[in-house]
């Protein structure tokens, strides 16, 4: 845990090339999700087909004992035969010979006609080491005598080791640990028999199923689930995003915690001078809330980390507002100087040469009102008078509820017009008295003209997100998540709030510095944007709008 810290306090000392920043991210992938997806592999892989229809002891008929194959197992444990004799059959049928049985084992009469599993667990063991443990449920029958069930697990402990920036996946063991048989009595031919029948039972399967097991399923097992926790800890961006020099992913510490695979994320992204926002040289660790019940992994932002993701993607454009709109008309009117205004005096050749402009040159931040994201975009109304010779500025500051979606392989920001509000910067001096009528105006032209505009434009500057196997964010949804920094040590309480039920446009307000986006105010809580896959991509995707 120290090193995981440690390294986030050395971030603003990893170089920079010229045009790119590095932004750290959280991607967790949960213990549960993991159990999982490594039982699925293993159904599909059908890893148990292979100790199926198999003798325990020996292959009958065919004279070859199996236990001569299997490692560390005495020579004359098992003895060759070609033929099963079925007179020792009847005779235990008929209780003449109860010595017999382990000659009627060793003549490959103790068999395995299916197999059912694996159901699969996973222990964390420590923050690099954990266990899985597969449980499989064997069908077993002694000829016409006995047929039973029994239930035996196999452990892989799989250790994950860091070198620099690479994770790797070393598997420790795997094996089937001795005793502890739990033996249900399927089918009996002779009652008599059983009891003696499970004693031997018990002693030949103690010594020979361990490493049945081993030889027959771990190569399969370990193979396969090494080939999935290399997928895991493997991020890629998805094929459809062009321009991969741009956006890159970079895995650069994993760490197991009691719910998560936990993994510290490098994002590149292009970056111009001038674009990120300025941040103090070292940020203090924060701590990340849990991971929400029921959720598969997430993608986890600290808000000053999206923040400075959202000023390097964004590049602004100007927009030119129609003259002949009403709300348009009216603010030129209110802005224009006494030689501009309508009247007799003006020509028509100095009104047709005003332009009315909206400019937002700096990008949009994301903060939390609550419990619920919000949007922030400055820029100003620009009015300018024939050839350029004159203008007025008026600046504002529009505040909306953010409402994210993942299309594409991509995440977007998106202002939603109906919940805005307005408050309006320096102005001239000559509106005094006429600031509540310029507020109203600037909000509707925003609202009517340029959020349409912006939103596309945000559209097209959306965040390419990873993709790991098995995990896709496309239709995932964005949860803002408070907590406080006393809930920072392990087993503290987290203050969790999420964005699950209906959200209601916020209640007008005078100033906007209830959500002030600046360090100052984020250390007072530690804010973090969590996205979540859809638990099932068939399932609609709430909408932010409801």
């Amino acid at each position: 845990m120290l090193l995981f810290w440690g390294s986030l306090l050395c971030w603003g000392l990893l170089p920079q090339a010229q045009g790119q920043a590095r932004h750290l991210l959280f991607l967790r992938v949960s213990k549960d999700q993991l159990e999982t997806d490594i039982s699925d592999l293993f159904s599909e892989q059908r890893i148990l087909d292979h100790v199926t229809r198999i003798p325990v002891t020996e292959a009958a008929g065919e004279g070859v004992p199996i236990l001569d194959h299997l490692p560390f197992v005495r020579e004359g444990l098992s003895r060759k035969s070609s033929r099963l004799d079925l007179s020792l059959v009847g005779d235990l049928l008929s209780g003449k010979s109860l010595p017999l049985l382990e000659e009627l084992f060793q003549a490959g009469g103790l068999i395995i006609e299916d197999a059912k599993g694996p159901e699969v667990t996973l222990q964390i063991l420590s923050d690099s080491l954990f266990q899985v443990t597969l449980q499989t449920k064997l069908y077993l029958s002694l000829q016409r005598i006995l047929r039973f069930s029994i239930i035996k697990n196999i452990r892989i402990g799989v250790r994950l080791e860091q070198t620099g920036n690479k994770t790797r996946v070393a598997l420790n063991d795997c094996h089937t640990p001795p005793g502890n048989l739990s033996i249900e009595v399927l089918e009996q031919m002779n009652p008599f028999l059983v009891n003696e029948a499970l004693k031997v039972i018990t002693g030949v399967l103690d010594k020979t199923l361990p490493f049945f097991l081993q030889k027959m399923v771990c190569p399969l097992a370990t193979t396969l689930l090494n080939s999935l926790l290399e997928d895991v800890l493997r991020i890629t961006l998805a094929p459809t995003i062009s321009g991969p020099e741009d956006f890159q992913y970079h895995v650069t510490t994993t760490e197991l915690t009691e719910e998560a695979i936990l993994m510290q994320v490098q994002l590149v992204t292009r970056c111009g001078p001038g674009q990120r926002a300025p941040r103090p040289d070292h940020l203090a660790p924060q701590p990340l809330p849990k991971l929400a019940q029921g959720s598969m992994a997430d993608l986890a932002f600290w808000l000053e980390a999206y923040n400075d993701i959202l000023s390097c993607l964004y590049t602004s454009k100007e927009l030119l507002v129609d003259l002949q709109d009403s709300t348009a008309a009216a603010l030129i009117q209110l802005l224009s100087p006494r030689e501009l205004e309508p009247g007799p005096e003006t020509s028509a050749q100095s009104r047709g040469s005003v332009g009315l402009t909206v400019s937002t040159p700096d990008p949009p931040t994301v903060c939390l009102d609550g419990h619920t994201a919000m949007a922030l975009q400055p820029g100003s109304l620009v009015l300018r008078g024939p050839s350029n010779t004159s203008s007025v500025s008026v600046s504002w500051k529009l505040l909306s509820k953010a409402m994210f979606s993942s299309k594409n392989q991509e995440l977007e920001l998106q202002f939603t017009p109906n919940s805005s509000t307005v408050a309006l910067g320096p102005h001239p001096a000559g509106l005094a008295g006429q600031e509540e009528r310029l507020e109203a105006l600037v909000l509707e032209l925003l609202k009517r003209t340029f959020l349409p505009h912006h939103n596309e434009l945000l559209r097209e500057q959306g965040l390419p997100l990873p993709s790991i196997k098995g995990i896709s964010f496309d239709q995932a949804r964005m949860e803002p998540s408070e907590l406080s920094p006393r809930a920072g040590s392990e087993g503290s309480p987290h203050q969790h709030k999420g964005l699950l039920g209906p959200l209601v446009p916020p209640a007008p307000r005078q100033h906007l510095t209830e959500c002030d986006p600046s360090p100052r105010t984020q250390s007072v809580n530690f804010r973090t944007l969590s996205l979540r896959p859809a638990l099932d991509p068939g399932l609609p995707v709430p909408s932010s709008q409801s």
